[in-house]
């Protein structure tokens, strides 16, 4: 019997018995508890003060990362451990059982920037209060998320018709500049359609990196810069020796922070004090109640027009702020290197994999095109309506992040101990005690790949991400495929990435217009064989080149 078909009837029966305890308040009949066995997880042959280095480096150290973690669930099991130079990891395959983690933090969540030593040791070095509020936990932490979230997180349905302008003009260029004038690889032209499309949502208006013709040297020097700063921390962070002996990279790292904050501050700074001037000159375009105008429309979008007086279509997230009066011209400034790295290249990460894919399976391309031309019919994605009517484009994307992820591991720091309790297929329960500050991380190698639960788990099939598909598998082993902490990298919890939200809407949206527009394939001199690279996050490497080529629509 599967594992996973002997745990499903102990996780169902342990959670309706809680429900049914809470709805009631009466005493319960007496069930009787698994027994839980205190235990110690398997790991690898483990040293002094290297711990598990030499084991990882035989298995093909960082440039092998994503098949180690895969190999190790196969070898070790649901649940081990690795240390590598001190620092510990706490490996978890069950998504339902690291639900215990993300329960258990605290009111003020350990966030994962702490651990990013490179980003905090430069922030304290240059003063970057906003930026370490941003990576610290606390008060600070939450006084910085409290006036992040309401113009961002909470708001991204807003920016919807912004994105979608930027998605447009970058469409327009693609063909050209990647495939013919070959100004630029198609990867390179995704972190570009990135950096494009966030700047936009960030001041208000692309700065058009995609288009050489008018592209500036210092906007494309930007998006080099944090991609540069962005690869080196990954593999400060990633490898042991790096780590050890990467006195050069560091010094690599600060020149490109330092190109990275001066262009962001600068723009930042220029967006704010033109919104702060805007605001106090333009005459009003209401009575004076703009709060009751904002809840007396339905849209989102014409409220958020009729509340702040703006420039553009639509208010820029520098706008909204300026308009909330929160944070100093300052201190928005200063949060905009830390917001425009996130923002450009994790979704540039999770972009490249998608299309990656999809140029890989013409026939998941053919259907998605289909999809888009009797959903929009050659019309931009601008509401979530309209997102919400494309269940294979969805499917594709999280098809894409269950084969390739952009990371191998989900990373979560608890500030006490805790006790994590392992159903097993013997009907014994095994917990294991990890200490606060250890990393409990869940394994994206493991369950999203096991033949137990996936179907020909090596192969692209959006097809098992529709809705009938997932509909099917309820009440299934196969089930914990649809859990929560699989769908997206964004992570969860308190410390769920700020843009998300709008991350993910770039995606939809720049895949709706290029698939309607374009044939994206591999080039016939493009590499035949690549693998996952860790840099900070997973990539292709070498990345295969690819054609645009003009989409021949049918009647």
């Amino acid at each position: 019997m599967p594992l996973s078909t002997a745990l499903l009837p102990l996780f169902t029966s342990l959670s309706l018995t809680t429900t049914a305890a809470f709805q009631t308040g009466l005493p319960q009949p007496h069930v009787a508890k698994p027994k839980i066995i205190p235990s110690t997880p398997p790991t690898p042959p483990k040293f002094p003060i290297i711990g598990t280095l030499p084991d990882f480096l035989m298995r093909g150290g960082v440039d092998s990362l994503s098949q180690i973690y895969s190999d190790m669930y196969k070898e070790y099991g649901p649940v081990f451990s690795l240390s590598l130079m001190g620092s510990d990891q706490f490996i978890i395959a069950d998504p339902r059982v690291f639900d215990q983690v993300v329960r258990s933090e605290s009111r003020y969540p350990v966030g994962a920037g702490e651990d990013v030593v490179t980003f905090t040791q430069f922030y304290e070095a240059h003063n970057l209060t906003m930026a370490m509020k941003g990576a610290s936990r606390g008060e600070d932490w939450k006084e910085w998320r409290s006036a992040m979230d309401p113009d961002l997180y909470k708001a991204w349905e807003s920016y919807l018709p912004t994105i979608a302008e930027v998605a447009s003009k970058i469409s327009r260029v693609a063909g050209r500049e990647v495939t013919e004038a070959k100004n630029i690889e198609f990867v390179d032209f995704l972190s570009r359609a990135a950096f494009d499309m966030f700047t936009a949502v960030m001041v208000g208006q692309s700065l058009q990196t995609t288009d050489n013709s008018v592209a500036s040297p210092e906007d494309i020097e930007f998006v080099k810069a944090t991609q540069a700063a962005f690869d080196v921390t990954g593999r400060l962070l990633s490898n042991p020796l790096d780590k050890l002996f990467g006195g050069d990279l560091y010094g690599e790292f600060n020149l490109n922070m330092e190109k990275t904050y001066r262009f962001a501050n600068k723009m930042n700074k220029e967006a704010a004090e033109q919104a702060l001037q805007w605001q106090q000159s333009a005459p009003s375009s209401q009575d004076g109640n703009t709060e009751s105008d904002e809840r007396a429309t339905k849209c989102p979008i014409k409220g958020m027009q009729n509340a702040i007086k703006t420039k553009f279509a639509n208010p820029s997230f520098v706008e909204r702020l300026v308009h909330r009066g929160q944070l100093s011209n300052d201190e928005i400034a200063e949060i905009a290197a830390p917001l425009l790295m996130a923002g450009v290249d994790t979704t540039a990460y999770v972009m490249s994999w998608l299309y990656l894919n999809l140029a890989s399976n013409p026939e998941a391309q053919t259907k998605l095109a289909a999809e888009l031309k009797s959903v929009l019919n050659g019309a931009d994605l601008t509401t979530k309506e309209q997102m919400d009517a494309l269940p294979y484009l969805k499917a594709c994307i999280r098809e894409s992040h269950r084969l390739t992820p952009a990371t191998v591991i989900v990373v979560k720091t608890l500030d006490k101990d805790i006790d994590v309790v392992v159903p097993n297929l013997d009907g014994i329960s095994r917990s294991y005690h990890v200490e606060a500050g250890k990393r409990i991380c869940l394994n994206l190698r493991g369950i999203p790949m096991d033949p137990t639960y996936v179907t020909n788990p090596t192969l692209y099939q959006p097809e098992r991400f529709l809705p009938s598909a997932i509909q099917e598998r309820k009440g299934t082993p196969s089930e914990i495929m649809d859990h929560p902490a699989f769908s997206d990298p964004f992570g969860r919890g308190k410390r769920r990435c700020l843009g998300s939200n709008v991350a993910y809407a770039e995606i939809m949206i720049l895949a709706a217009r290029l698939f309607q527009d374009w044939d994206i394939t591999l080039s016939k001199d493009s590499a035949k064989e690549w693998k996952a690279s860790q840099k900070l996050m997973l990539k292709a490497d070498p990345y295969p080149s690819m054609n645009v080529v003009r989409r021949v629509v049918s009647p």
